[in-house]
């Protein structure tokens, strides 16, 4: 296994499954050293467990657990981050959560909620971090997106407008740190196997608690862990990954037949 990640400073948020936890796991086993956030401590201290089994030492991988929601949890969580193992190398944006409920039985509380979930705390996670990056000229800022930032789908009105946003956002910021040696990724995955559909929220706020067949068949987190870890070292800043070609027609369709692909995409989630 190579050694690429020697001695960087990564800080996963969601690290405690899917993506995140792959993300974690692979760094680890590349010589990172790791703070991992989620909201539950010993779900947390078992992925540490697994890094330091990866390899990582264990003075070299910290828990910090807060509630996302929370934004003075998260004001205290960036101050803490910055000082538990050095400067922040790299940032990796991954807690959210997703929907499964039309706008009109998707209640305003849900919708704001998923908003501040999946783009407004990433926001201000990075207006928080990032001036001390800029200070370094140094250091990478990954956010993980979602085909339904690239195209909008049924039943994901919340979840694709955060994502939609979070990618421009993240687009916008790439192009005014040129030159100050930063690194900005996004990254869309589509169907990965993650726990993502079971914890999406229906239109009343609650979790939908059963899994979504197509996530269920989707790709190997360790699998897509591994490139996007190699996305962050170098290639293209925004990529796709875990796109079949049902993925890839799709986003073509959204662009070039967007009537088409509503049908066809309402018929995909069960509405017609």
């Amino acid at each position: 296994m190579k050694r690429d990640f020697q001695g960087r400073v990564v800080w996963v948020t969601g690290a405690s499954s899917g993506i995140g936890r792959g993300i974690a796991k692979a760094a680890a086993a590349r010589g990172a050293r790791l703070i991992l956030s989620g909201r539950r401590p010993e779900t947390l201290g078992a992925v540490a467990d697994e890094c330091v089994a990866l390899g990582a030492p264990a003075e070299g991988v910290a828990t910090l657990a807060f509630d996302l929601e929370d934004g003075e949890a998260r004001a205290r969580s960036c101050e803490r981050a910055a000082a538990l193992l050095g400067p922040l190398d790299i940032i990796v944006l991954n807690a959210g959560v997703s929907q499964r409920s039309t706008f009109l039985e998707t209640s305003p509380e849900a919708f704001d909620r998923i908003m501040l979930l999946d783009f407004e705390a990433q926001v201000d996670i990075t207006r928080r971090c990032l001036p001390a990056m800029v200070a370094r000229r140094s250091g990478c800022l990954v956010a993980i997106s979602s085909f339904t930032g690239l195209a909008g789908m049924p039943v994901r009105s919340a979840y694709s407008a955060a994502k939609h946003a979070l990618a421009g956002f993240f687009q916008s910021i790439r192009a005014e740190l040129v030159g100050t040696g930063l690194r900005v990724v996004t990254v869309s995955p589509g169907y990965v196997k993650t726990g993502v559909g079971r914890n999406a929220l229906a239109g009343d706020g609650r979790p939908m608690t059963k899994d979504d067949p197509n996530i269920e068949g989707g790709a190997d987190p360790d699998s897509v862990a591994m490139k996007i870890l190699d996305s962050i070292l170098g290639g293209a800043v925004e990529f796709k990954v875990a796109f079949d070609f049902r993925m890839r027609l799709g986003l073509f369709l959204s662009r070039y037949a967007p009537s088409v692909w509503a049908r066809l995409s309402a018929r995909h989630v069960g509405l017609r």
